[in-house]
This record gives C-alpha cells, sequence and structure tokens, in this order.
C-alpha cells in the first residue's frame, strides 16, 4: 500500500512540474481598434474597423460602424474622410491608390485610443516572360499528390528597383472566358531564394513567396511547376503581386497561426501589426494577371 501511495504522489510531482504556466496582466484585455487597410494603385482607398476582443472574452470582434476614419498623405495633410458602407468597411468618396505615394490612414472612437498606420504603394509589377516547358500527364505517377498532372513554366520577374517582396499564385478558368479566376492551383519551385523550395518534396503550396532582395533593380527566372488535372478546358494564369513588408510579415504571422491553431504543443504564434496604439495591418500591394 505505501509502495502504491508513493508511486501516485510521484507520478503527481511530474505531471505538476511540467505544468506550464503562460504570464497574463490585465493590458492583455484591453479593448483596442483593430485597423486594416490593403492599399493598391487605381482603387479607392478602404479600411475596415472593429474593437478586439479581450483574451477572457468570448465572440468575434465588433465592428464599429461609428469610428471617424480619414487618410492623410505623407506629411500629414488630409486626402478625404471614409464614408461608412456597413459590415466595418469605410471607403473614401474621392480618394484612389496612386502607386508611389504614402498614405496614413488613423481611425478614432469615443471609447477606445485612436490609431494609425501607414504604407506605400508599390508600382504595378512589370509584364516578364512566362513560357510553358514541360507537361506531365500524371499516368505513371509523379511527384506530385497522386500522380498528379502539372505543366513547367520558365517565370520572369522584372524588378523595378524598389525593395519590396513578390507573392506569386496560380488559377485556373474555362478556356475562351475573361472573368477573374477563382480556382486557386497549387503550385511549387526548385528557386533557391524561395526558403523551402525543391520538386518532388511535398513543398507544394497556394502562393509563392520571393524576396527582390538578391535581383534588385534587374530580372529574375524561375520555374514554376503548376498542378492542374484538367488541362483540357481550363487555362492556367498567374497573378504576381508586389508587396510591402507589412503585407509579407502579416501574410507569413497568419499561415503560422493558422498552422498551429488548436495545437496545444507549439508554440505561440503572434500575427504581425504595424497600427500604432491598436492591432491590425495598412499595407501597399499591387497586382498584374499574367496569361501564358
Amino acid at each position: 500500500m505505501k509502495s502504491i501511495l508513493a508511486t501516485t504522489a510521484a507520478l503527481t510531482l511530474v505531471f505538476w512540474s511540467c505544468e506550464r504556466i503562460i504570464p497574463f496582466t490585465a493590458e492583455d484585455d484591453q479593448p483596442l481598434i483593430t485597423l486594416y487597410s490593403s492599399l493598391e494603385p487605381d482603387a479607392p482607398v478602404e479600411a475596415f474597423v472593429s474593437r478586439s476582443v479581450g483574451i477572457l472574452d468570448q465572440g468575434e470582434p465588433i465592428l464599429l460602424e461609428d469610428a471617424t476614419v480619414w487618410a492623410e498623405d505623407g506629411n500629414g495633410q488630409v486626402l478625404d474622410t471614409l464614408a461608412f458602407i456597413g459590415f466595418g468597411q469605410y471607403r473614401s468618396p474621392n480618394l484612389t491608390g496612386v502607386a508611389g505615394q504614402t498614405y496614413v490612414i488613423r481611425a478614432t472612437h469615443a471609447s477606445l485610443p485612436a490609431v494609425s498606420g501607414s504604407a506605400k504603394i508599390p508600382a504595378i509589377p512589370a509584364e516578364g516572360a512566362v513560357d510553358s516547358l514541360t507537361a506531365f500527364d500524371g499516368a505513371s505517377g509523379g511527384p506530385g499528390m497522386g500522380g498528379m498532372p502539372y505543366v513547367e513554366y520558365s517565370f520572369e520577374i522584372i524588378d523595378d528597383g524598389e525593395p519590396g517582396y513578390y507573392q506569386i499564385e496560380g488559377y485556373e478558368r474555362l478556356r475562351g472566358t475573361f472573368t477573374i479566376p477563382e480556382y486557386p492551383l497549387l503550385i511549387e519551385t526548385d528557386d533557391p531564394l524561395v526558403n523551402g523550395s525543391g520538386f518532388g518534396q511535398d513543398k507544394w503550396q497556394q502562393r509563392i513567396d520571393i524576396s527582390n532582395e538578391f535581383f534588385l533593380g534587374s530580372t529574375h527566372t524561375m520555374t514554376l511547376r503548376v498542378y492542374q488535372w484538367d488541362q483540357q478546358s481550363m487555362e492556367i494564369l498567374f497573378k504576381l503581386k508586389k508587396v510591402d513588408e507589412a503585407t509579407f510579415f502579416y501574410e507569413r504571422s497568419m499561415d503560422q497561426y493558422q498552422n498551429s491553431n488548436g495545437n496545444p504543443f507549439t508554440q505561440p504564434v503572434s500575427v504581425y501589426s504595424n497600427v500604432l496604439d491598436g492591432l491590425g495591418v495598412v499595407s501597399g500591394t499591387a497586382h498584374r494577371w499574367i496569361l501564358p
């Protein structure tokens, strides 16, 4: 009997000593304005505004319909006030984004601290040469999922000399149509400048990120592999985006957060934020559709 009690006590001590204590302070529970604005060339300046939910609260963030939101230039000159159009969304009636310009988005609310964030809009990427190289029909098995068919492309990026990041996505649509494609494809690359690249190593994903650090102001050609079952009635398009640092780090951290969400054995992931005195992201992005 004494042996059983001693064993039980020892096990209790082991499990208790492995308990992980997560520090918590009252500041974590204070509501803040969450501001999200993705600025693009030739598009109305918009923002989504909500109130954050505390770490001990239940439910979704509260959309704010009575905030005051406006845009300034890089020198603090007010450009326009954004009007509320529903579901936490605010839109400028007169102001559209201009490539190369810096904008500051500010938001205030009667019961919350004022917030702000700024971003410079990149130029729309130039259209480099995109040519098909090889195709694999999947009949005899291959490196893709279940021998999935793929097409390889030579993809050229022509950089404008402004530091930033490129994001490449693949889509498909019915041949002969001119709609914006809604069906994302899995793509991969063996380019050494892309982290985690390598054909045949289960590296496919819906987006490829690459920094222009090593080809600033010049061109860079990479090989892309696009996985697609039906190659007859569908055509492949690429979406090439030039994004700023805020977009890159926000989307990377969001991917990591979603991949770890619900797993108690992973390190906590903080989603990137560049909004002063609040939460959220104000970012700049520009894109071009490319039909090979």
